[in-house]
This record gives C-alpha cells, sequence and structure tokens, in this order.
C-alpha cells in the first residue's frame, strides 16, 4: 500500500461580480489541476508494512498487493458534461437544491443585484424631500434637524413608527435571569410571544416553621383547580419571590417544598378567587408561607390552667387513630403525630390521673387546643345539676363540654341543641364560671355542656333565632369528656360541588344536605356553594334522582377548595358481592373509597377480627383487583362494616403517609369516601 500526503489544502475562489454557478464552473475547468496532480506523482511513496520479525498475535498476517493512487481526477472532470448543462439551462442545476437552499441562493442574487446597480441616480428619499420642499410641506428648519425623510411603517407590535430601522435580533430569556421587575413569564417567552388570556401572578414567598432548602430540595409553584395540577411557575429564592402564568385565575396556587424523594415537607397556597382586579394580565399575588406539612397537633392543658404556656398535667398520654400513635406532651404541653396527609381526621383521646380522658375529633394542619377536666370537677358539676334538676346521675359520666367563639371570639345568646337528641338539656355558665338553670343561652363566656349524654357519635348545632351559627361533631365515651367546640368565622368561600357517576364520569341530578348550610339543595350535576373558611370535619349527604344510584353519605372539609360526590350503582356494589359470595348482613353497612393519588392498603383502625375477604380492591373502571392491594386511580369496597364509629386508614405505598378519616357506620347504609392529599 503506498500512502501519498498531500499537504495543501484545496481552494476555491470566485469573483464577487460573477454568479456563484459561473464561478463554480469556471474552477472546474481550471489547468492548475492538472498541475498540482503532477506535482504530487513526483513524491515518493511510503511502504506502511510491519517489521517482518514482529509474531503474529491475534490474527492471521495477510499479504496485501500494492495499491497505487492514479490521477483519474482528470478524466472525470474532463467527461463531466457541465458545458451541456449550463448551455442548455443555467438555472437547470437549481432544481437539485432543498427549498432552504435555493432560497439562501435567491437572496444571495438579488442582493448582488442591488449591490451592482447604479446608485449615481439620485434615490426615492432625495426626490421625495424634492417634492416635499416644492410644496412647502418640509420646512427648512425641519429639514435642517433631519436632513433625511421616512415613512411611516408598523412595527412588530403592530404600531405605527418612523423609527430608523435597525439590525435587531431578540432571543427569548431562557436562562432564568430576571428581567426589569425582578421575574420573569413562566413560558419563559417575551410579552409579544405570550398567548392570548395568559395572567401573570407574582407575590412574595416566605418559607416558616424550621424548613430550609438545600441542595436536595427545591420548590414547586403550581396552579390546582379542583385537584388537577396544572401551569408551573418559577421561584426568586434570592429576592423571596414566585412567579406563574395562568390561563385561568380559578383554583387555587399552591407552593411545596419537596425533597428528591418527592416527598412533601411544606407546603402554603392561596385561592385564586381572593385576587383582586382579576381582569388586569399582570396581579399582585399574596404572601405564600410554606409551613410544615399538615400533621395531626395541638396542645393539653388542665382545664385550671387554659393559658398556652401552661404545662400539661403529669403522666397525660395522647393518642391518635385509635392507638396508633401514643404520644407524650412536651414540656409546654404540645403533641403531635407526622406523616399524616392533609385533609386528614382522627379522634384524639388524652387522659391523665385524676382525670377525666378527654376526646375530640381533630383535622389535619389545625392546631387544636384541649384541656383535660379533674374527675372532682365533673363530679361537682353532676352534684350541682342533681340539686338544680331534682334528678341523679347514675354510673360513668358521658359528658359534652364546649365553647361558642366567632373569629376566636367568644359569642352569647347562642342556642346550642344535640341534633341527634334532642331531649338533652344544655347546661350554660354564668360568670362566676357555674351552672346557672336561668340562662336559655350562653353567657359572655360561650360555655355549654351537657350531661347524661349517651356513648355514640352526635352532632352539635348553634343557633341565633333560627340562624345556624355553627356546628361540631364530637364522640361520646363512657368515662370521658366529649369536646365540642363550635367555631364561627365571617370569612366565607365559594366552593365548586361537583356529583358524578364514579367511573364514567357524567353528572348526576341529586339532592344534597350539608351541616354547613341551612337546608337541602338541588343539584344538576355542578354548582357553587358559600362554605365558612375553617378547617372543620363535616358530614353530606347525597340522595340522587331516581333508584340507579345509591344514596350515601360523605365526609368533607369546610376549608376544602372543592367538594366532589361521586356516585355508585347498586347493580355494581350487589354485583361484585355475588361474584365473591359475600354474606349480606343487614345490620352493618359499606364503605366505598377512592384514592387517585397513589398504591395503597386498606384498614379499619383497632379493628383486627374484620374479614379480609370483605375487603375489595378495584381498578379505575370498576373491574375487581386480585392482588390484595390497590392501585392509583382506584379504591377499594368494605363490606358489612359493623355499626360503630370507625377510623377508616389508608397507607401509601410510594410515600408511607397515613390518609385517615372518622366516620360514623349505620346499618344498611352506604359511605363514600375520597382520600385525596
Amino acid at each position: 500500500m503506498k500512502f501519498i500526503p498531500i499537504y495543501e489544502a484545496l481552494t476555491i475562489k470566485a469573483q464577487k461580480n460573477s454568479p456563484p454557478h459561473i464561478a463554480f464552473e469556471e474552477l472546474l475547468e481550471s489547468e492548475r489541476q492538472l498541475a498540482e496532480w503532477s506535482r504530487i506523482e513526483k513524491v515518493k511513496p511510503l511502504n506502511l508494512a510491519a517489521e517482518k520479525s514482529t509474531a503474529p498475535l491475534f490474527a492471521k498476517r495477510v499479504e496485501i498487493s500494492e495499491m497505487v493512487i492514479q490521477k483519474t481526477p482528470e478524466r472525470f472532470i474532463a467527461e463531466a458534461p457541465t458545458t451541456k448543462t449550463v448551455d442548455a439551462d443555467p438555472t437547470a442545476w437549481m432544481n437539485d437544491l432543498s427549498p432552504a437552499q435555493a432560497k439562501r441562493l435567491q437572496a444571495a442574487q438579488s442582493r448582488s443585484e442591488v449591490i451592482g446597480q447604479d446608485w449615481s441616480q439620485p434615490t426615492w428619499s432625495d426626490m421625495a424631500k424634492e417634492v416635499l420642499e416644492k410644496s412647502g410641506v418640509l420646512t427648512e428648519a425641519t429639514a435642517s434637524s433631519n436632513p433625511r425623510v421616512y415613512v411611516a411603517g408598523v412595527d412588530a407590535s403592530g404600531k405605527a413608527s418612523t423609527k430608523i430601522p435597525q439590525a435587531e435580533v431578540r432571543i427569548p430569556d431562557r436562562n432564568n435571569q430576571p428581567s426589569d421587575d425582578g421575574m420573569n413569564p413562566s413560558y419563559g417567552l417575551v410579552e409579544e410571544q405570550r398567548p392570548a388570556g395568559i395572567r401573570t401572578i407574582s407575590g412574595p414567598l416566605e418559607i416558616t416553621g424550621g424548613l430550609a432548602v438545600t441542595n436536595e430540595h427545591h420548590i414547586e409553584i403550581r396552579r390546582s383547580d379542583e385537584g388537577v395540577l396544572k401551569e408551573l411557575g418559577k421561584v426568586n429564592l434570592v429576592q423571596g419571590q414566585y412567579n406563574i402564568d395562568v390561563e385561568d385565575v380559578t383554583g387555587s396556587i399552591i407552593a411545596r417544598l419537596v425533597d428528591k424523594e418527592g416527598k412533601t415537607l411544606g407546603e402554603g397556597s392561596f385561592r385564586l378567587n381572593r385576587v383582586a382586579s382579576i381582569a388586569q394580565n399582570r396581579l399582585q399575588g399574596p404572601k405564600i408561607r410554606i409551613e410544615p406539612h399538615p400533621d395531626f397537633g395541638g396542645i393539653v392543658t388542665s382545664a385550671y390552667n387554659p393559658k398556652p404556656d401552661d404545662a400539661a398535667p403529669a403522666k397525660t398520654l395522647v393518642t391518635f387513630v385509635k392507638g396508633a400513635k401514643e404520644v407524650a406532651p412536651k414540656k409546654d404541653g404540645a403533641v403531635a403525630m407526622d406523616n399524616v396527609t392533609k385533609g386528614s381526621t382522627t379522634v384524639m383521646r388524652a387522659a391523665a390521673p385524676s382525670h377525666m380522658q378527654t376526646a375530640s375529633i381533630v383535622v389535619s394542619g389545625q392546631e387544636f387546643k384541649t384541656p383535660l377536666y379533674p374527675a372532682s370537677m365533673i363530679q361537682a358539676l353532676q352534684d350541682i345539676l342533681s340539686q338544680q334538676r331534682q334528678m341523679s346521675f347514675e354510673g360513668a359520666p358521658t359528658i359534652i363540654w364546649g365553647k361558642v367563639s366567632l373569629d376566636g371570639k367568644t359569642l352569647s345568646g347562642i342556642d346550642v341543641v344535640v341534633e341527634s337528641d334532642q331531649s338533652l338539656v344544655p347546661v350554660y355558665f354564668n360568670q362566676f364560671m357555674l351552672p346557672d338553670p336561668s340562662l336559655k343561652a350562653t353567657g359572655d363566656n360561650g360555655l355549654f355542656a351537657f350531661v347524661n349524654a349517651e356513648p355514640g357519635f352526635h352532632s352539635l348545632l348553634a343557633t341565633r333565632a333560627e340562624a345556624i351559627v355553627g356546628y361540631q361533631n364530637v364522640v361520646v365515651e363512657e368515662g370521658s369528656v366529649a369536646q365540642g367546640d363550635i367555631q364561627s368565622t365571617m370569612k366565607n368561600e365559594s366552593v365548586p360541588l361537583r356529583v358524578y357517576d364514579a367511573f364514567a364520569g357524567d353528572a348526576v341530578p341529586a339532592t344534597v344536605t350539608m351541616q354547613s348550610l341551612q337546608s337541602e339543595f338541588e343539584v344538576q350535576g355542578a354548582t357553587t356553594v358559600t362554605l365558612p373558611n375553617l378547617r372543620r370535619y363535616g358530614l353530606m349527604r347525597v340522595q340522587p334522582e331516581g333508584t340507579d344510584y345509591v344514596a350515601a353519605r360523605y365526609v368533607y372539609n369546610d376549608n376544602d377548595e372543592y367538594v366532589h360526590a361521586p356516585v355508585v350503582r347498586w347493580s355494581w356494589l350487589s354485583a361484585i358481592k355475588g361474584y365473591l359470595k359475600i354474606d349480606d348482613l343487614p345490620t352493618a353497612g359499606v364503605i366505598v373509597g377512592f384514592v387517585p393519588d397513589e398504591n395503597f392498603e386498606v384498614y379499619l383502625a383497632a379493628y383486627d377480627s374484620f374479614n379480609p375477604r370483605q375487603i375489595v380492591y378495584f381498578d379505575m373502571q370498576g373491574k375487581i383487583l386480585q392482588n390484595g392491594k390497590g392501585i392509583a386511580g382506584g379504591g377499594f369496597i368494605l363490606y358489612n362494616v359493623p355499626e360503630d364509629i370507625h377510623e377508616v386508614v389508608v397507607v401509601g405505598e410510594r410515600t408511607q403517609k397515613i390518609y385517615s378519616r372518622v366516620l360514623p357506620v349505620d346499618p344498611n347504609t352506604l359511605s363514600v369516601l375520597s382520600f385525596r392529599e
């Protein structure tokens, strides 16, 4: 083999005043290439071969015959029919070019024609100036200040302009560089590229509660509309600002602090209906405070020491989720259970020596304050009432105790009744904290109590002049005080409510009854209701029209951003029961749950005797799953649930978080739960 080195690069030159194709043909016909090949022939070839003494290692040695490169290109050039092609049609070769190359070539030819024209003639600007001067429109002062004449044109934004055109390149900002106002649109586009109808919302961002951002954390800003995450925003950590472009002003803006495993460490949000001037394209949003993720937390104190900084009684123990978590209060009385999802509910029970147990329904993310009542205090209350009412109280005490307040301030003149047992007579307290039989409504302290209530689930209702002030649900147990503080607020929110087929998604007309509202109402699938802005556990009943769907009880929170009520058919429930041969117990109820976020398992807290065969998992189409676990988008059915106050617990497979719901189950009834974070 011969190796012939080439030391000089091939250079193509063309005259500026010649068209490109003529310059190319002249180059091919040049005689200088022939001289170059003659020079290359005189170069001594080098033999490329291994030493004969080298032993073959892994391959067989192959003898290759000598190869010589001859100067065949000169024959190719001579034989190429270039002249014929040019003579036939000088532009025919352009047909083989791609559209983009042909367009660039035409632009180059146009520029060559413009440059090559005679510029000694007066321009259109000069002629226009001469005509305007003759007509008197253009004065000498105007001409001296600017001797040129410009014709108004339309700029990129569509406005008329006589600005001298200049070369300009605008590149969308994609490097997260702060703009003049310190924020960038979430779309990463310049203002002219913003889609129609897009609104930009920006505001301050604060991280509190001991949270911090490290390299393993990031902050997400998103709009959520009825549980569906939509647009993604941006965060400027240096300036403490957030910015998001939204297509609609419904739903909420949510900020989350997330670690590398996807676990939410903190969260903050606000509803878009609170933002004023929604007709503007740029809106100033409120401050978002990212706080530790909602959990069960609060303070346990003694009823004799209601100050927040007072400690709980000695040896106090607090349990959540029917004993699944047992906590001893800290020195300041604080107790908490973490790793629970937003909207979860549980019955918190606190007990201490020489005190009555206190039980109350608590909501995750809402700090509670629970007093422990000394046994002697409850005994004194019963003794006073025995004398006032001429009656005796036998057995373990069953007390309901609470306070009525409006935005944190106690309310007087409020009537309180137990809706589930209106035979109970309320006890109101005077300014000396003593039961006063002359009081027919709450006093200045807002306190009330019910004695000798039946154990079970009860609903309290506070009214004034037949107008609902508030409500509270309590769990009454023997030897226990049910804490039933009734809160109310002047702040209300408009919330979308939907009733729909759980699997088809079709709207279903129904009659809806909610604890927060004065009376029941009709809904044709979707409506808007006004609820108090309180984190409070509430119950709702939905009665669909016709007989295809089952009437059911639902759990909701007054602070929910939306209320969804998926309904199921009788035929679906009965078909699964018949296929799996599950017994029908008329004294028991049925619970259906939907879990859209992750794979899961479900169980009844502190109810180990529940038959696993009566737990059925289904997919998003309602078909039975045989693997004994639930999948994201599906749900579960609990058949033959005994009559009692249950806590339905769902454990997420990915996050290992607890979704819990307090639910009273009555015989031959259906309850539907949604477990969405």
